[in-house]
């Protein structure tokens, strides 16, 4: 008697914002084990969105894709355009396929949409953005929110806290702190909390989204808070060990409650010298 076994087959994942700094180093770290496709264009081109769509089949689909900066007198255009219609024409798009083997999209929001607060953030609170950015994440949580009973497979939120990584963008806290250490020796403004995540940890949290298909939104974030001063002194330490004076005005604290991202599974995260000094300038 011949047994076959059928080989399992991979699940095959589609990403946006492939060449960024979350997105690409998820598919770096999970190209083997998934069958992951970067889609290959702009994603505010609506039409050339369907037609890619016509002609590819995947099960999961993880929207990365955003801008957080641009020039101040376009940037809430682009942000409207990028960031909250195309992503919900994502969704609509693939809702109209009815594609019976696709089952899970995930979209990647931000800490951002919270606003500012002096204790742990939990899901649960109400959402008070601060920032043009913040504000063009939560119309699309709203959207969602508001509308996934109408869709034919699930649709999760990831609200990433503060991360870093290799070669990371200008606009970002640590790259922009790197540039202002290098320049100057008293660092003013920094003196609130924030909440870091490994990069390492986030692709980890995204990977357990899926593989659970989470629907409620979900704080990836390290649980612990941890003073701009001291993210200053770790940069300064690894890269120009120079003496350094901080400016006392307290600023405007953010960082989360990641109670239900341990409950799904993540529970270990590196600590902030790991987190921080994974950044290569």
């Amino acid at each position: 008697m011949v047994v076959i076994l059928k080989k399992k087959l991979k699940k095959k994942i589609v990403l946006t914002g492939g060449s960024g700094l979350l997105g690409s180093y998820f598919h770096q770290k999970y190209k083997t084990k998934y069958s992951i496709k970067k889609y290959p264009y702009k994603v505010e081109d609506f039409k050339k969105f369907n037609t890619w769509l016509s002609k590819n089949k995947f099960n999961y689909f993880i929207h990365f894709a955003a801008i957080t900066k641009g020039e101040s007198i376009n940037l809430q255009k682009k942000l409207n355009l990028i960031n909250t219609k195309s992503s919900i024409n994502l969704l609509e798009s693939i809702k109209k396929k009815k594609n019976k083997d696709f089952r899970y999209f995930l979209f990647i929001s931000t800490s951002h949409v919270y606003g500012n607060y002096r204790y742990k953030i939990k899901e649960t609170k109400k959402r008070n953005p601060q920032s043009l950015y913040g504000l063009s994440k939560k119309r699309v949580e709203d959207f969602i929110i508001q509308n996934r009973k109408k869709f034919n497979f699930k649709i999760g939120i990831a609200r990433v806290f503060n991360s870093t990584g290799p070669n990371q963008k200008k606009g970002n806290f640590v790259p922009d702190m790197v540039n202002k250490i290098k320049k100057q020796k008293i660092i003013n403004n920094v003196n609130q909390y924030r909440d870091f995540i490994h990069i390492d940890d986030v692709s980890r949290s995204i990977n357990q989204m899926i593989n659970k298909e989470i629907e409620e939104p979900i704080n990836v974030s390290s649980g612990k808070k941890i003073n701009l001063i001291k993210v200053c002194k770790i940069l300064n330490d690894i890269y120009f060990k120079k003496k350094l004076s901080f400016g006392k005005k307290r600023g405007k604290d953010l960082f989360g409650d990641n109670s239900l991202l341990k409950k799904i599974g993540i529970k270990k995260f590196k600590d902030i010298y790991q987190t921080i000094s994974i950044y290569k300038k």
